[in-house]
């Protein structure tokens, strides 16, 4: 099984590697997007983070198993230094620098071995890539694949083979690491974390098999520690992107003004058949309803629509006895009744939360209520996904 799966490995090492490079050159010029949700570009400084961890380790070759030692003989030491990046919700990249303590229990091995190394991983967050991206979600799955390197350390940090090959009959080997890794966030910066490993590297690492044909050995390592964010932004913004119907019945409402601009512009100046008309003098401000459109499926108000609440809050700031009554909608040509009436109650409380906490409008002087798809104030479906300022 092991030979198998290094076979397997060697084969995607310097792909991994290469990825790995591609990954550091281009995460500050791509724009995160996971689970087909597009995330606002973050800076290159966000996103870092750092841990420390320590832990255990146990060699798994067949002679250490058969010796007959208890587990607890076998088990030794290691720690960790670990820094990484997550380019997305989903995918990320880290550096582990580590060492440790190896206990043989085979009489034809020193009992004791001291190590050091490091490798570079993939990591993948597995809850935010199969579910939904939740920047406060307590638990985290993230396997992790990469390639390392690993040396035997004697008294003097000899090599067995010094004339040799740099990785044949020595004490020294490229590793292949898998695992997994459980993330337990305690705050958006500080994160407890139990990793589990899997390591494949050449059998002369312990110095053991030398000058014969190539054989593996494997390691299993469990690692416990904390997390740190490095300063800079931890978690992604998902982009607002505006519905594309709602922007074609805008342009479409532009289209046919024009129109009648036009066909304004070819009557005659004059009239001089009709009496002339003294121009009326408004002397009371009359308040004209506003309307916030809405995406598709949503209650988030988009920034360009953000102007009528604001044109609101100021017609009610001038006038301190008005009232406004919001009613909102859903088209209805989406959705079933019952839920497009959950979702027009989610609009109009948006809508009045937007006016009482962002523009300092007294909640006694807004009131809401919404209709779901049981009226359909416009005649164009997808102008009905809308909320309506009504002003007494």
């Amino acid at each position: 099984m092991v030979q198998l799966a290094l076979k397997f490995m060697k084969k995607f090492s310097f792909l991994i590697f290469a990825t790995l490079i591609a990954f550091s050159i281009g995460a500050q010029e791509v724009q995160n997007i996971s689970q087909g949700t597009m995330y606002l570009k973050n800076k290159g400084s966000d996103n870092w983070y750092i841990s420390l961890g320590s832990g255990t380790n146990l060699y798994t070759t067949k002679t250490e198993k058969d010796a007959g030692a208890s587990l607890g003989d076998r088990l030794g030491w290691l720690g960790q230094l670990e820094v990484g990046r997550w380019n997305s919700p989903n995918w990320g990249a880290r550096l582990v620098i580590d060492g440790g303590h190896i206990k043989h229990v085979v009489s034809t091995l020193p009992s004791e071995q001291n190590w050091v190394g490091g490798h570079i991983d993939l990591i993948y967050n597995v809850i935010n890539a199969w579910g939904t991206y939740n920047p406060d979600r307590v638990y985290s799955l993230i396997p992790y694949l990469g390639i390392g390197y690993m040396y035997g350390l004697d008294e003097e940090w000899k090599r067995p083979n010094p004339d040799g090959d740099l990785f044949k009959d020595q004490n020294q080997t490229l590793t292949y690491n898998v695992g997994l890794i459980n993330n337990f966030q305690l705050s958006e910066s500080v994160v407890l974390f139990l990793e589990l490993g899997w390591r494949v590297f050449q059998e002369t690492f312990d110095e053991s098999g030398l000058g014969g044909p190539p054989k593996y050995d494997s390691m299993l390592t469990g690692t416990a520690g904390i997390k740190f964010g490095l300063g800079g932004k931890q978690d992604f913004t998902p982009a607002e992107l505006m519905d594309y119907n709602l922007i074609n019945d805008l342009n479409n409402q532009i289209n046919r003004l024009r129109s009648e601009n036009e066909k304004l512009s070819l009557r005659p100046e004059s009239c001089p058949e009709c009496p002339e008309v003294q121009p009326t003098v408004v002397t009371e401000e009359v308040y004209i309803p506003n309307v916030v459109f809405f995406r598709i499926n949503s209650s988030i108000i988009d920034k360009g629509q953000q102007v009528s609440v604001y044109n609101t809050a100021e017609y009610m700031k001038a006038h301190p006895d008005a009232k406004v009554n919001i009613v909102a909608y859903a088209d209805k040509q989406t959705g079933t009744p019952k839920y497009n009436l959950v979702l027009s109650e989610r609009r109009a409380k948006a809508v009045a939360d937007a006016l009482i906490n962002d523009y300092g409008i007294n909640s006694n002087r807004v009131s809401i209520d919404w209709k779901g798809d049981t009226e359909q104030p416009y005649a164009e479906n997808a102008w009905n996904r809308v909320a309506i300022f009504f002003v007494d």
